[in-house]
């Protein structure tokens, strides 16, 4: 078994991490257009309104992050030199931070939705 040199594996690792920020974007995204169909569809007059609020905004800021983390990774590829603060470090962050925000957009919006649907 031939073992890759360190720098091909993280390369690796890097391009997964742009796909999986790939696939959160687009779902932000999906959802963002769903919460501004459903507001202006099925929820006539909404109550906790401020919960579709935060989550729109959470999944606003989740691409926004997304869209940065992914700089981040195309970048080091693109680096001839690696030094132990390259943008890879800020990617991740900044993916681990997207992440967060679209999981809480989307707790937040299921609390909306049911409380829109059920308990009115």
């Amino acid at each position: 078994m031939i073992r890759r040199g360190l720098h091909e594996d993280r390369l690796e690792r890097m391009k997964l991490l742009y796909d999986l920020n790939k696939h959160i974007t687009t779902l932000a995204t999906g959802i963002l257009l769903l919460i501004a169909g459903l507001l202006e569809k099925v929820f006539k007059e909404p109550i906790w309104m401020l919960l579709a609020g935060a989550a729109f905004v959470s999944f606003a800021l989740c691409v926004a992050l997304s869209v940065f983390a992914m700089l981040c990774f195309a970048l080091y590829s693109r680096l001839t030199w690696k030094k132990p603060t390259d943008p890879t470090d800020t990617g991740v962050k900044t993916f681990a931070v997207a992440l967060m925000l679209f999981i809480l957009g989307i707790i937040l919006f299921t609390i909306f939705a049911v409380a829109n649907l059920f308990w009115k």
